[in-house]
């Protein structure tokens, strides 16, 4: 009886004992996302000052020559997207007590404003020129079809070629001033 009893304690204890050789497994999925974006490291933002606009004559001087600093400035852009696009706009120069062009004089001065940004693949930099004219554009949108370069100064504004509505406008006497409207963004 003894040995009945021994052989069904064993025999139950077997039962009950899971198989250690065994082992469970799978697989766990982890995903993420990015979203096209782009942001100013550097601020989109600064003054580009012109100094006196008129040569002695009163007219126009077209490049701007009297500039104190540079006629560019450069800032630092990141985009996530594999495409990026650049746009630029900007108000005429305005002399802020009077605008208006009549009899010869002037209070108005069309320029051009140069967006160029740097492709990450390398070759030429993408550019969107804008000119102000009397009645404003539309703003100019280039696409890079490219990334951006991922680099320091690598979105650059650039001030040129001042005109007036008539070449011989004598230019009002006054403070001047515009806007640069610019945007980086995913494509």
């Amino acid at each position: 009886m003894k040995k009945i009893l021994t052989l069904a304690l064993l025999a139950s204890a077997a039962i009950a004992t899971p198989a250690l050789a065994q082992s469970a497994s799978g697989t766990v999925a982890v995903t993420g996302t990015v979203a096209g974006k782009c942001t100013a490291i550097t601020p989109i933002t600064g003054t580009i000052t012109l100094g006196e606009l008129a040569n002695s004559g009163g007219t126009i001087i077209s490049g701007f020559t009297n500039v104190t600093g540079t006629l560019t400035r450069s800032f630092t852009v990141i985009c996530t997207s594999s495409n990026a696009s650049i746009t630029v706009s900007s108000t005429n120069l305005v002399n802020s007590a009077d605008a208006t062009t009549a009899n010869g004089y002037t209070g108005t001065v069309h320029y051009t404003s140069t967006l160029t940004a740097q492709k990450a693949g390398g070759g030429a930099d993408a550019s969107a020129v804008y000119t102000s004219a009397d009645a404003l554009p539309a703003a100019t949108t280039v696409s890079l079809a490219d990334r951006l370069k991922n680099a320091a100064n690598n979105v650059t504004v650039t001030v040129s070629n001042g005109t007036t509505t008539n070449a011989t406008d004598l230019l009002k006497a006054g403070t001047y001033n515009s806007t640069i409207t610019i945007t980086v963004a995913p494509v």
